[in-house]
């Protein structure tokens, strides 16, 4: 009933614009939308799992000590020199102060003391007893001179005059010394060390869900009328129209699993040694340290390393151990001479474009997954009771007991079976969307708004209430991706005439003679319905801001300054739409009726007019 309720004011706003006809300008603006890495199978992006789980022993600052050291590095023991110094203390105190034994004395000689020089008296010449007496004095003078002369080679003055005691020289004992002492009585040798690490196996695995990648490319186009006439309040139709060109891709990837189990050792530390030995009386240590580093990876077993389905032990094919297990995909299995059987690890990677006549993108890959091929010629010759009629071995070139040569034949080699392929097929159906801006308010559908979100071709009229009004528009993408997978089925026929199969291991040359292949040729034969099928939205393309315009009635309007877009993260979220929020079919229909007996005019470029398919389009 809301719809119907609106019908009138849409009609009669296309009535007014019929009223007139005006020249407008065509504006395209070229749209690239991109999304990469999106999963294949579900809404959302490629989900990637790449997981180790390490089984064994791992540690961490575990300290080792190995002590193999007898002794100490501070035993006390007696001080001998202490001992020595008690005893000739107390001998030095027996004669001498405790002082001049701890400060000693140096040693001096006799000196007895001459005392002052004799005097010599006077006497008269004729004082002959006077004279005598003064003889003596001379006498006495000259002795002391001659001894005061002998004392001043060695002493002074002073000691000559008044002379000095003898004394003995004492030698100075000092400080005592201290009572114990510490000696490093250590011999052996002592061994530190702290380490990290960890032993044992890493399994590894990565899982890819695949990927798809897209880029879709646009020319959305609308008209801008002639607006000088028109006055608030008037309501025009942009005639929007899309069209899907330049560069469309749609390129996808499938499953991978790879996995791995690697033999881990990864040792870190550092080793102190402290040696020490005692030899007589000299003692001495040495000490020395080295740090290490081990990190060791070994691979023990893998698959899919190589993305080709490969398997190998200790980083070889199980083949060079000559163990019983292939060495990966394909798989190959001799059935008893009848059949080759060959499983594939199959990688239907996709890759394609735009398609014209669907207006969508479309992307196939094919890929192996089953081979058997009947060899008829020894099935039927085995039945026939005599197996190897149509070809065997010759007998072996050989010198001795060494084999130089085999050789073989076949006259006719018929093989046929049917082979298997894995088919993925995928439909991108892009809708483009735009988000229209306003800095006035504008008339939509009976709504006053300043944004309005519509699918581009879908876009209904506006109607202005102001003189001027900046639009701004912004693109984006509504994409729903089919994902088909199924399985394709041919039937191959093979024959091969006259051949001669060689090999000389010695030169390492095999080979084949003769006529060959005279047929080879596949058959398709049906495709199985779809083992998956599912579509979804496909996420992650960007949004794209165009240039702003402003429509000024009574006036020109400004046109974009280019054509050209701006990448903008896209944070548009269409709401879900429920039933009831759905027009009815019959109002559209009447709508439609409607306007195509009033409208018998066709689009000209560059004419403005109201486009009664636009509204069709929603029935569909």
């Amino acid at each position: 009933m809301g719809v119907l309720r609106l019908v009138p004011a849409i009609l009669g706003g296309m009535l007014s614009i019929l009223s007139f006809t005006t020249q407008a300008t065509v504006v395209t603006y070229d749209l690239s939308f991109e999304t990469n890495d999106q999963s294949i199978w579900d809404t959302g992006t490629s989900y990637q799992l790449n997981k180790t789980n390490f089984m064994g022993v791992a540690w961490e600052d575990q300290k080792v000590n190995l002590d193999l050291m007898a002794g100490s590095a501070n035993d006390q023991f007696i001080n001998i020199d202490r001992v020595t110094y008690d005893a000739a203390f107390g001998l030095c105190t027996l004669a001498y102060s405790a002082s001049t034994c701890i400060n000693g004395q140096a040693g001096q000689a006799y000196v007895p003391a001459l005392g002052n020089r004799p005097s010599v008296r006077s006497c008269g010449t004729w004082d002959f007893g006077c004279q005598a007496a003064r003889l003596v004095d001379l006498g006495k003078r000259a002795t002391y001179d001659t001894a005061y002369a002998a004392c001043r080679l060695a002493f002074s003055s002073s000691v000559c005059i008044k002379g000095q005691p003898l004394k003995l020289p004492v030698a100075a004992l000092g400080t005592a010394p201290p009572q114990y002492v510490d000696i490093d009585t250590r011999n052996g040798i002592e061994l530190n060390g702290s380490t990290d690490g960890r032993v044992g196996l890493e399994v590894g695995i990565q899982i890819d869900s695949g990927s798809v990648d897209a880029k879709v490319s646009y020319q959305a186009s609308l008209d801008i009328p002639d607006t000088t006439a028109l006055t608030p309040g008037a309501t025009i139709s942009f005639n929007p129209n899309s069209l899907l060109s330049g560069t469309n891709t749609l390129d996808t990837t499938f499953s991978t699993v790879k996995l791995s189990v690697d033999a881990i050792m990864q040792l870190s530390g550092n080793v102190t040694v402290e040696a020490c030995a005692s030899l007589l009386v000299v003692h001495g240590c040495a000490v020395g340290g080295l740090p290490f580093n081990i990190d060791e990876k070994v691979p023990v077993l893998s698959f899919n390393q190589d993305g080709e389905g490969g398997i190998e032990l200790l980083g070889r094919a199980p083949s060079a151990f000559g163990l019983p297990v292939p060495d990966g995909f394909p798989l190959a299995f001799d059935i008893a001479g009848m059949a080759d059987l060959s499983i594939y690890l199959p990688q239907p990677n996709a890759s394609g474009g735009l398609d014209p006549t669907t207006n969508t993108l479309k992307a196939s890959g094919q890929d192996d997954l089953v081979d058997l091929i009947l060899d008829l010629d020894n099935i039927v010759a085995s039945a026939a009771g005599v197996p190897g009629l149509f070809g065997n071995s010759l007998p072996s070139l050989e010198i001795g007991a060494l084999e130089v040569g085999s050789f073989g034949y076949d006259i006719i080699n018929v093989g046929m079976g049917p082979t298997i392929d894995l088919v993925q097929e995928f439909e991108l159906d892009p809708t483009l969307w735009v988000t229209l801006l306003f800095d006035h308010q504008v008339e939509i559908l009976g709504q006053l708004v300043t944004e309005f979100t519509s699918p581009w071709d879908l876009l209904p009229s506006i109607k202005f209430l102001f003189d001027n009004t900046l639009v701004t528009p912004t693109f984006f993408l509504d994409a729903d991706l089919l994902n088909q997978t199924l399985l394709d089925f041919d039937l191959n026929f093979l024959i091969d005439l006259l051949q001669i199969t060689y090999e000389f291991p010695l030169l390492d040359v095999d080979g084949k003679l003769g006529i060959g292949n005279v047929l080879d040729k596949a058959v398709d034969l049906f495709q199985s319905p779809a083992l998956y099928s599912k579509l979804f939205d496909l996420q992650g393309f960007n949004a794209l801001s165009g240039d702003s315009f402003m429509i000024a009635l009574g006036t020109d309007s400004r046109l974009p300054d280019t054509r050209s877009t701006s990448r903008v993260n896209n944070t548009i979220i269409l709401p879900e739409i429920s039933a009831d929020q759905v027009p009815e079919a019959g109002t559209l229909l009447l709508l439609c009726i409607g306007l195509g007996g009033l409208l018998g005019l066709r689009r000209r470029t560059g004419a403005v007019q109201v486009r009664p398919g636009a509204a069709c389009q929603v029935l569909a």
